[in-house]
C-alpha cells in the first residue's frame, strides 16, 4: 500500500503544481495586461497633450493670419491714397508748369510793350524837341490845313 499512497498524492501534487503554474501564468498576463494598460495610459496622456499644443498653435496662426489680414489691407488702403497723392502732386506740376509758362509768355509781352513804349516815347521826344525847335524859329513844317501828327488829347 505505501505505493499506493504515493500514487495517490502525485496526482494531487500535479494538480497542485499545475494550479500553481496556472496561477502564475495568470498573474503574469496580469501583470503584462496591466503594464500594456499603463502604457497605453502614457500614450493617451501624451497624445492629448500633443493635441493641446496642435490646439494652441492653430490658434497663434489663426491669430497671425487674421493680423497678415489687417496689414495687407493697411497696406492697399496706403497704396490706394498714395497713388491718389501721386495723381494729385502730378496734376499740381503740370498746373506750376503752365502757370510759369504763361508768366514767362507775360514778361515777354511786357518786355516788348516796355520797349515799344520806349520807342513810342522816345519818338514823341523826338517830335517835341522838333516842334519847340520849329516854334522858336516861327515855322511849322505842317501846312495849316493839315492834321496834327499826334492827337491832342
Amino acid at each position: 500500500m505505501p505505493q499506493t499512497l504515493i500514487t495517490d498524492r502525485e496526482p494531487a501534487v500535479t494538480d497542485r503544481r499545475a494550479g500553481v503554474r496556472h496561477e502564475y501564468q495568470l498573474r503574469a498576463q496580469v501583470e503584462t495586461l496591466e503594464l500594456r494598460l499603463r502604457k497605453r495610459d502614457e500614450q493617451r496622456r501624451a497624445m492629448l497633450h500633443i493635441m493641446a499644443d496642435l490646439n494652441e498653435s492653430n490658434k497663434r496662426l489663426a491669430n497671425q493670419r487674421k493680423a497678415m489680414l489687417h496689414i495687407l489691407a493697411d497696406y492697399e488702403q496706403d497704396r490706394r491714397r498714395l497713388a491718389r497723392q501721386t495723381e494729385r502732386l502730378d496734376n499740381s506740376r503740370r498746373a506750376l508748369l503752365h502757370i510759369l509758362q504763361d508768366s514767362h509768355k507775360d514778361k515777354l509781352r511786357l518786355e516788348a510793350s516796355r520797349k515799344a513804349m520806349i520807342h513810342i516815347m522816345g519818338d514823341l521826344r523826338g517830335c517835341a524837341t522838333n516842334r519847340s525847335n520849329w516854334s522858336r524859329r516861327g515855322s511849322s513844317p505842317r501846312s495849316a490845313n493839315s492834321p496834327p501828327a499826334w492827337p491832342t488829347n
